[in-house]
């Protein structure tokens, strides 16, 4: 589960659909509501709800009443759950790759700079048939690249069992015996080749046009091969071709040199013994784009722009980081302008942690996060891991802070920072104990995970009006795992009040999705509930060992130890916002506010 409805939801509040708008159909609810479903409640029917309701927006029939793309992710779904007998490391992907496209849903809703880095790249000169919405093309290509990302997974599957089998079988005699299966094709050319349906010229002409000078001799001309001479002129009906040309147009990168890179990477993954299935998924939806673009009439233009797009994108999500930070290429942090679907596909891929489900025999060994609390704004990035028992590895949130630094110019999007915490619940257990002591009955003892990440929540919230606030100053603390255990127990304190204080008022907190939720705290019972907030928080702070005197952290001594009334209207608006902003903090975790029964 993670806090990003409140992100999608801003997202359809401000798409307007081609279709919806032009022949009256009504897809943004039908997604929508598909995308709600899911965050309401993760799992593999919610997950597959969302990408038949993608790609049956999308949909580009090849001349059947199914639709591939619909059954081709139904075919990873059903081997996935059931061929991870022989592999150490697994994890889901199918769910995952949902997870992945809500949350580039929940920057783009968030974070201007994303969109404005979008925009200085799509549309891109010479094409003419992008949605008139700026936020339906993205929604297109994003989609694709998303969904997509992951679905030639099965035949890195297939590589990762053959090593997995011939390993036991060496290891018999009890040596350590390391074996490297890899895959070879009597016939590649079948699968990196795209079916001419309509004349060549009528299929590439537009695109070929707008880069004259790379395609002269174009419709002579074969695709290269790994160790070929002279280059010809790249093939607009070979994915692999397709694919370097949108990196050499993305990148600046010479031509021939990304097109040997690239249709080398076949041979260069045999040799090495590892198969990326990345490259297979950007494979899979160029051809099929390919074709069913030719058999419906669809404007090329869609092919070679959009869906050539996120087709790179996919092909680069592992490939930016095992290639193109290497030689021939050498290239830096990747600049969200330069490529703006796989820059944000590498970002969310690699933050995508939490409800995935181990399956490989290792993997099963993991603690993994269970969920997480995104702080998204226009400057800011944060994700918080959490765990319900046991920690992520020590260093698990500063090598994949180094990581994406490593890849991706973050501080160009992210001005304020970029941030990766972990938290388990397990570590609040002294602190829970502490604030059991004295409570009365209307503790919500069966919600106290909740209040945890309703803790959590509170920190981040805080975190992102002090950053709104005060944007030239750092964050004092950018992770709930760094509070001090008073400042935890602060958060955790006004956690278990909010309960308190909604029950005085004759209203809850329960799961989401329910009918009658409360948007905000009316009016009329701000001003109590914020007494009552004054008073709680007066409580903890005399408990702590507090007095009333000048502001003093170290001293322990505050001017605010008053009753609310004799507090000036500023100091009253903290408590005030507090109040205000309770639906929004239980929509993080998955909760909202009703009236009692």
């Amino acid at each position: 589960m993670s806090n990003c409805l409140q992100f999608t939801e801003k997202f359809f509040d401000s798409i307007e659909l081609y279709e919806d708008k032009v022949n009256g159909h009504y897809y943004k609810a039908y997604i929508r509501e598909a995308v709600k479903s899911f965050l309401e409640n993760e799992n593999q029917e919610t997950a597959f709800a969302v990408y038949r309701a993608f790609f049956d927006i999308y949909r580009i029939s090849m001349g059947e009443d199914d639709n591939p793309f619909v059954d081709i992710v139904d075919i990873l779904r059903n081997y996935e759950a059931t061929a991870a007998t022989l592999i150490d490391k697994q994890r889901d992907h199918f769910i995952h790759s949902v997870n992945v496209f809500i949350s580039g849903l929940s920057i783009w809703a968030s974070n201007a700079a994303y969109r404005d880095a979008f925009a200085s790249a799509v549309p891109e000169p010479s094409f003419t048939a992008a949605y008139p919405d700026a936020a339906e093309e993205f929604f297109f290509r994003w989609g694709l690249a998303s969904l997509f990302h992951d679905i030639g997974y099965p035949v890195e599957i297939i590589g990762n069992q053959i090593n997995g089998f011939i390993k036991m079988v060496a290891d018999a005699d009890g040596d350590d015996v390391k074996v490297k299966a890899s895959i070879s094709y009597e016939n590649f050319d079948e699968l990196n080749h795209i079916k001419e349906i309509i004349p060549k010229n009528e299929f590439t002409g537009a695109y070929q046009k707008a880069f004259a000078s790379d395609f002269a001799g174009a419709d002579s001309c074969a695709s290269i091969g790994a160790d070929a001479g002279a280059a010809p002129a790249p093939d607009l009906l070979a994915p692999l071709d397709i694919l370097a040309h949108r990196i050499h147009t993305a990148f600046g990168t010479d031509l021939d040199t990304t097109r040997k890179a690239v249709n080398g990477f076949a041979a260069q993954m045999a040799d090495s013994g590892f198969i990326d299935h990345g490259y297979y998924s950007a494979l899979i939806i160029l051809k099929w784009y390919g074709c069913a673009i030719q058999m419906t009439g669809v404007n090329p233009e869609r092919f070679y722009w959009s869906v050539a797009d996120s087709a790179a994108a996919i092909f680069l999500h592992n490939y930016y980081k095992n290639a193109m930070l290497k030689a021939p290429f050498n290239l830096g942090a990747m600049n969200a302008k330069d490529s703006p679907i796989a820059f944000l596909l590498i970002l969310c891929d690699e933050l995508q942690e939490w409800n995935r489900e181990a399956r490989g025999k290792v993997t099963k060994t993991f603690t993994l996060a269970d969920t997480v609390n995104l702080s998204i704004t226009d400057s800011y990035l944060a994700a918080t891991y959490v765990t319900r028992k046991g920690r992520l590895p020590k260093d698990y949130c500063s090598e994949k802070k180094e990581l994406l630094h490593r890849l991706l110019d973050l501080d160009a999007i992210f001005a304020q920072g970029f941030d990766v915490d972990a938290e388990s619940l397990d570590s609040f257990a002294e602190i829970k104990e502490k604030l059991a002591e004295g409570a009365g009955e209307n503790n919500a003892r069966t919600q106290i995970e909740k209040l945890e990440l309703l803790a959590i929540a509170i920190h981040a919230l805080y975190n992102e009006k002090q950053l709104a606030d005060n944007p030239e100053k750092a964050l004092e603390y950018p992770d709930f795992s760094k509070l001090p255990d008073d400042l935890k127990y602060s958060n955790l304190r006004q956690a278990l009040d909010i309960l308190s204080h909604l029950d005085a008022v004759n209203l809850r907190m329960a799961p989401k999705g329910k009918a009658g939720a409360l948007k905000e705290i009316p009016a009329d019972l701000v001003e109590y509930m914020a007494e009552l907030e004054h008073e709680a928080w007066m409580r903890e702070r005399i408990a702590s060992g507090w007095t009333a005197g000048p502001r003093s952290a170290e001293n322990k001594t505050t001017p605010y130890l008053v009753p609310y009334s004799e507090l000036t209207e500023e100091i009253k608006d903290f408590d005030r916002d507090a109040i205000r902003n309770i639906p929004k903090l239980a929509e993080r975790i998955g909760m909202a506010v009703y009236e009692s029964d």
